[in-house]
């Protein structure tokens, strides 16, 4: 009871907090546009560090701790290495599901915790910078043989591989591709006037230096020759599956498979999809296959 009584407290709370935030944005897009704006666009960068799940930390017993490029990193066996990038707000544990199917196959397994991420220093992060960390930490390790990147991992992978990221295979799980949809979301929830969320916009393009649809991962995937297997739930209620299956008919040879019922977050533990990925990317070992 005293548990209930604690949870509808803080959900009111939330709620609460919530709407003074978006009656406070809809004030100040009437009264301070360009101030809103700007207070919107720092907020928009701004990274939650979310606390890691029971257990989540047990694989990091068997990890060796390490700094690249100023990240936290942990890596696991010897061999060819593969790295596995983490989404917004995530963690590098996240997906350590990962880790002992492919050691036991012969890799070198790396996570991360992205900057503002994890245990990794800093406060805010865009695609641009993320796609920068995992280029970042691919090159400390020299050849990466490849990569499993959920979330906006995938979206920041894609940008990476167009900017020079070399792998032989890439997995994308549940992969946004549009990030102008995250900053309509993020206005819309957060109140923010057409006109005010307009200036957002050009204040994000004016810090990255880059306009937003230049970061669309269905244009960017047409030019893309690195085999790649996209995994998405069909229940997905953060990333809807049609976005998994734009990219996978935007990029040549791509593989895509649909899953059931594991939503965003679920399907990094679902035994059957860290099998489909384990064997996605075992399937050109040259290393294994010269063995």
């Amino acid at each position: 009871m005293e548990r209930a009584a604690r949870h509808e407290t803080k959900r009111r709370m939330d709620t609460m907090q919530r709407t003074a935030i978006t009656k406070g944005f809809s004030l100040g897009g009437r009264l301070a546009p360009g101030l809103t704006a700007a207070v919107a666009e720092r907020l928009f960068f701004t990274t939650r560090r979310t606390p890691p799940r029971p257990g989540e930390r047990d694989i990091l017993q068997s990890a060796t701790a390490m700094r690249i490029a100023g990240m936290q990193a942990w890596s696991w066996g010897e061999g060819p290495a593969v790295l596995l990038a983490h989404g917004w707000n995530g963690r590098g544990t996240q997906l350590g599901g990962f880790v002992t199917p492919l050691v036991s196959r012969g890799y070198r397994v790396v996570a991360f915790d992205a900057f503002g991420h994890g245990r990794s220093p800093g406060k805010r992060l865009s695609l641009p910078e993320l796609a920068d960390c995992i280029r970042q930490i691919a090159d400390e390790l020299g050849e990466v043989y490849g990569i499993v990147a959920h979330s906006l991992g995938g979206a920041a992978t894609t940008f990476a591989l167009s900017k020079g990221l070399q792998v032989q295979r890439a997995v994308f799980i549940s992969p946004p591709a549009d990030p102008r949809l995250f900053l309509q979301t993020f206005g819309a929830v957060l109140g923010i006037p057409d006109d005010v969320q307009a200036l957002v916009k050009q204040r994000v393009e004016r810090r990255l230096a880059i306009p937003m649809e230049s970061m669309l991962a269905t244009e960017i995937a047409r030019s893309m020759r690195t085999p790649v297997l996209i995994i998405h739930d069909r229940n997905d209620k953060e990333v809807p599956v049609e976005v998994g299956q734009s990219i996978a008919d935007a990029w040549p040879g791509a593989e895509l498979r649909l899953t059931e019922g594991l939503g965003h977050q679920r399907i990094l533990r679902a035994e059957a999809v860290i099998d489909a990925a384990v064997r996605f990317l075992n399937e050109a070992n040259r290393w294994k296959n010269a063995a």
